[in-house]
């Protein structure tokens, strides 16, 4: 492993989220001529990534929450891989979805929630990120529904069936004899998405992440490291 200047910590919902921000980050970095490779070896189990963008090199990690009822698991995983490994500041990114447009981001200040956020803060983290939407992945990756279409070899619907994203996506498959499946195996059509119509009109506000990534940061340690 190299030398790096801080880290990026990703907390996620699940699978096709991982999938999802993994893509991005490939497809921002060819954009942005940076470097965006996986780690040589397995950092305690864990795979990792490096973001290099010429003035610094950025440690990057995934931990998939899986259910609620893991989500305090998340603040141990970050204290013991991420933050006690590696000396150095590091901004976590909190990943999901709010269920629906009558929810803001308040209820994940709460219960599981909340006693994660205070992991994360006792466990040093500089900055932590709520990249939150009222949608779930599916609806983020049906912003650009024709890149959808064009890889399933179909024409784009007048309307698609469904309330959210998931169903609305597994009907779209099932109107061609596909069915579709989450996780690493919504890869290739995830890299086929046309990224800049996601970063243009999803209600996800990716900005935060691309200047994190992007602009240079000066080193703050806390005194109490």
């Amino acid at each position: 492993m190299g030398e790096y200047t801080r880290g990026i910590a990703f907390v996620l919902e699940g699978a096709t989220e991982k999938v999802f921000y993994r893509a991005f980050l490939k497809w921002f970095a060819e954009q942005n001529n940076c470097s965006f490779v996986k780690g040589d070896n397995l950092d305690n189990g864990d795979i990792y990534f490096e973001w290099d963008n010429g003035a610094e090199t950025i440690l990057i990690k995934f931990n998939i929450v899986g259910t609620v009822t893991q989500v305090s698991h998340s603040g141990k995983w970050f204290a013991n891989k991420c933050a006690k490994k590696y000396k150095m500041p590091w901004k976590v990114f909190l990943c999901y979805d709010t269920d629906s447009s009558e929810y803001d981001i308040t209820k994940f200040y709460q219960d599981d929630w909340k006693l994660l956020r205070k992991d994360l803060v006792k466990a040093k983290a500089e900055e932590i990120i709520d990249l939150a939407a009222s949608a779930d992945i599916e609806d983020i990756i049906l912003t650009d529904l024709s890149g959808v279409c064009a890889y399933l070899g179909i024409d784009v619907p007048e309307k698609l069936s469904g309330r959210k994203g998931k169903a609305k996506m597994k009907a779209l498959y099932r109107s061609c004899g596909n069915t579709y499946h989450e996780g690493d195996k919504a890869e290739t059509m995830i890299e086929s998405l046309n990224f800049q119509r996601i970063v243009d009109y999803s209600p996800l506000d990716l900005e935060k992440l691309s200047t994190a990534l992007t602009k240079p940061q000066k080193p703050i340690i806390p005194d109490n490291y």
